[in-house]
């Protein structure tokens, strides 16, 4: 019996979305559209390897007259074998502007080469 077990068939990749702010958000990433209310965690974990782009849609609370989104709100996700996206989404309501910010970070060394990918034999 020939068995491998260096390699697992499928390393999940995961992307947790936080929303701490005042009101719900909404994370717009490969075709779907996924609300997340305020005070809530989304988590998906049926992304294989690639490049993903993002955008966040946000709903404005009452009360505010402005509004401005700061940080990593929208851009790209890269994910490789195993790799784990953060967003937590923040937000302030000062003299009636409301600030909504998106802090991203990740599991993945932007320096490592990906194990599995088509410079590695």
């Amino acid at each position: 019996v020939i068995s491998f077990t260096s390699c697992e068939p499928f390393i999940e990749n995961k992307i947790t979305a936080r929303n701490l702010a005042a009101a719900e958000v909404k994370l717009n990433i490969r075709g779907q559209l996924y609300s997340i209310p305020a005070g809530e965690t989304l988590i998906l974990n049926d992304f294989k390897k690639g490049s993903f782009e993002y955008e966040t849609i946000y709903s404005v609370p009452a009360g505010a007259t402005e509004f401005v989104a700061e940080g990593d709100v929208a851009g790209e996700m890269v994910l490789n074998a195993g790799t784990e996206v953060l967003i937590v989404y923040t937000s302030t309501l000062i003299d009636e502007t409301y600030t909504i910010y998106g802090s991203m970070t990740s599991t993945e060394d932007i320096n490592r080469p990906d194990p599995f990918g088509d410079e590695n034999p």
